[in-house]
């Protein structure tokens, strides 16, 4: 639904905290929710739509939902190719129809339910809120190449002070778009798809994480099977987490992070 609706990852990440928060609300209340799962993940998203100022009207929601939901096997071949079934559209859900309206009321009440599981709180810190900080940190250490352009001084490969049309110009991307932003920000989503990683552990952490595991993707980690493992990491998670970081608590993350599929 996140694709269908080009919600981005931020929100994304923000709804899977909003369903790990009421399920742990669920699990200390010892109750069970009046939502059934495929509204309360369309509530998550639309309450996550507000919060992230990236809102979906209702109809933008509910109309590819239901078609998604009532969606048939297509007629498959006698011998297919794959093991993965196509699917044919249900017809559109009319917003003039009474399913529709009823539809609707349906998610608004669930949406106020869900803030009340929240006490009201939208605004919780995800890993986004610090990947580029900590990524940025992170590659300090190795610098850029000196070029020809138009920055003739010390600081000339420092892409973060460079103007937007000093960019533009050059050709260089935000570092968020680079490979390792991207990579840091897919381990970002999927940690917020972890209720352990979002209960337990400061966001601060999680991002430090993924950020360490982006690296070691991007073969950036400076040895990260080697000596960064012990005390060099310990100094790694000081510079790059400003020395607010508690490394035992960072080193759960990454293990964590690391058995996720």
């Amino acid at each position: 639904m996140a694709d269908l609706l080009r919600l981005p990852d931020e929100t994304l990440a923000t709804a899977y905290i909003y369903l790990h928060k009421y399920h742990r609300f669920l699990s200390t209340t010892a109750t069970t929710s009046p939502i059934d799962p495929y509204t309360l993940a369309l509530a998550t998203l639309s309450l996550a739509g507000k919060s992230t100022e990236s809102p979906r009207p209702p109809s933008a929601i509910l109309l590819p939902a239901h078609r998604l939901l009532h969606a048939q096997p297509a007629p498959q071949p006698s011998q297919p190719s794959s093991k993965a079934r196509a699917l044919t559209a249900a017809p559109p859900l009319a917003t003039s129809s009474p399913t529709y309206a009823a539809l609707r009321r349906t998610l608004i009440a669930s949406e106020l339910h869900l803030l009340r599981a929240l006490g009201f709180e939208l605004r919780f810190p995800t890993p986004f809120t610090f990947l580029a900080r900590y990524l940025s940190r992170a590659l300090e250490p190795y610098g850029a190449p000196a070029h020809a352009g138009p920055r003739q001084h010390e600081h000339e490969h420092e892409y973060a002070r460079w103007s937007r049309e000093e960019k533009e110009e050059w050709g260089v991307t935000e570092l968020m778009e680079t490979g390792a932003g991207r990579a840091a920000r897919s381990w970002g989503l999927r940690a917020c798809k972890s209720l352990r990683l979002v209960c337990f552990y400061p966001s601060r952490a999680v991002a430090l994480g993924c950020v360490w595991c982006a690296l070691g993707e991007r073969g950036l980690g400076v040895g990260v099977e080697g000596e960064w493992e012990g005390k060099g990491g310990e100094e790694w998670v000081r510079v790059v987490g400003g020395g607010k970081m508690e490394v035992e608590e960072w080193r759960e993350v990454v293990a964590v992070l690391r058995g996720l599929k």
